[in-house]
């Protein structure tokens, strides 16, 4: 179906402006109405004509192909069809009404249109925020012969679109995991021999290994020195504790600290899962912001992950955190690798750390401080007068007191990881590797 409707364009506008000056000259000199009337007059028939010339009723096709999931960040591409089903030839402009909270450009575009012809445009749309999000009419402009009116038609064409968190990491993890390319991404996984308890192979004893791994019965029954060999063991639970208060909601580049940490979790979820590993999360805000996925051993913990989290945004609130690890006790038994994201300033909640020295009893707890990159590039900046001289003093000062906040966790066996957002997703899939092959957990 489509909506059409008449509008006067600036030319027309401009047209009137003048001729309204002129007729205020006629106040000044009255032997000129009679000319100024009949100037009017010709100048109405022109616009009736003009806008007579923009009547005939174009016959066209629309079709709007775009992905149903597209990931936060990343220019995706949308396809507009169209075909001329008339007899003549159109020129118009077409805009797509996309949704406004995300970046395009290059519109409107120009098209003509020969009889029968069929052509397919595209334009990148790069989503700034997750969610859901629907593209409506398409709107195409006519303008008539002589340029004073222009004649809009909207095609009803609705699509709906999920904008998840980006995924792309993942699909390249996949892609460099499988070509032996893991270094490109700044993950380093190594193999330790050896190590580990769960049994992998008997193979050819090399160079290196221990004499307990020696297989004696397979030794005598080869004629020559066999060896077991282990990997990391497997069916492990990793549990994220996703923070959703108001410091999340720091900004680093395009991207929230939230939007990088959820990106982290689904590679390191992907990771994870491929280890044979079971994965859960839980998330602490406002109760708005509160989700809780169960650990599951599954190849769609991604899928799960992407459905259960795509809409979630921080509050701007501070999170219950203490009460949160209060509930994770309850439903978390069994030992697991339990990873802590938040955003740290210069001192963390006591109770906060009370209830994760708790959890250090049963479960092995990461906790992942992000920090700001501008802090970084204060400290390193030159000073060159006294107010920069005080803010460098007052960085220095913060600075020091989340050190010391970290390092008390540190001295309390957890492990922490201070890091810049950027750098979130390699830092936390070498640390879970490193865990791995350690068989700390």
């Amino acid at each position: 179906m489509k909506i059409k409707s008449f509008r006067p364009a600036y030319r027309l506008l401009f047209v009137l402006s003048v001729a309204c000056a002129f007729s205020v000259g006629q106040l000044f000199y009255p032997d000129l109405k009679w000319l100024m009337l009949s100037a009017c007059a010709f100048i109405i028939l022109i616009f009736v004509f003009d806008l007579l010339s923009l009547w005939r009723q174009p016959l066209i096709e629309f079709e709007r192909k775009v992905a149903h999931t597209m990931p936060l960040g990343v220019a995706s591409k949308v396809k507009l069809a169209l075909k001329n089903r008339s007899t003549q030839r159109f020129d118009f402009d077409l805009i797509d009404h996309y949704p406004t909270e995300h970046e395009v450009k290059g519109f409107p575009f120009k098209v003509s249109l020969d009889p029968g012809q069929e052509i397919e445009l595209d334009y990148a749309i790069t989503p700034q925020q997750r969610g859901d999000y629907e593209f409506k009419h398409c709107e195409l402009r006519f303008n008539s012969l002589l340029g004073f009116w222009n004649r809009y038609f909207k095609i009803n064409a609705s699509n709906s679109v999920r904008i998840y968190p980006n995924y792309a990491e993942v699909i390249r993890y996949g892609v460099l995991a499988a070509e032996q390319r893991l270094a490109q991404l700044g993950i380093m996984k190594k193999r330790q021999r050896g190590s580990g308890t769960d049994f992998l192979q008997l193979r050819e004893f090399r160079k290196g290994d221990r004499l307990g791994s020696i297989d004696w019965k397979a030794t005598a029954r080869m004629q020559k020195v066999i060896s077991r060999q282990y990997q990391a063991e497997q069916d492990q639970q990793i549990f994220f504790m996703l923070d959703c208060g108001r410091r999340m909601r720091s900004m680093d580049g395009q991207l929230s600290h939230f939007d990088h940490t959820l990106n982290a979790m689904l590679l390191l979820t992907y990771v994870a899962s491929r280890q044979g590993d079971a994965v859960g999360m839980m998330t602490y805000g406002t109760k708005e912001q509160r989700r809780f996925l169960p650990v599951k051993k599954s190849v769609n913990n991604v899928n799960r992950f992407l459905t259960g989290l795509y809409d979630l945004h921080p509050s701007t609130m501070e999170g219950d955190s203490a009460a949160a690890v209060q509930e994770l006790k309850k439903v978390l038994k069994k030992r697991a690798l339990i990873i802590v994201l938040t955003n740290m300033r210069d001192q963390q909640d006591p109770e906060m750390l009370e209830s994760l020295k708790a959890l250090r009893k049963s479960h092995l707890v990461v906790f992942v401080a992000l920090r700001e990159e501008v802090f970084a590039e204060q400290e390193q900046a030159d000073i060159k007068d006294f107010k920069e001289a005080l803010t460098y003093t007052a960085l220095n000062q913060f600075l020091r007191g989340r050190k010391k906040a970290l390092e008390s966790m540190q001295g309390n066996q957890i492990i922490t990881l201070d890091v810049s957002p950027t750098q979130l997703h390699t830092k936390l899939v070498n640390c879970y590797l490193e865990i791995k092959n350690s068989a700390a957990l």
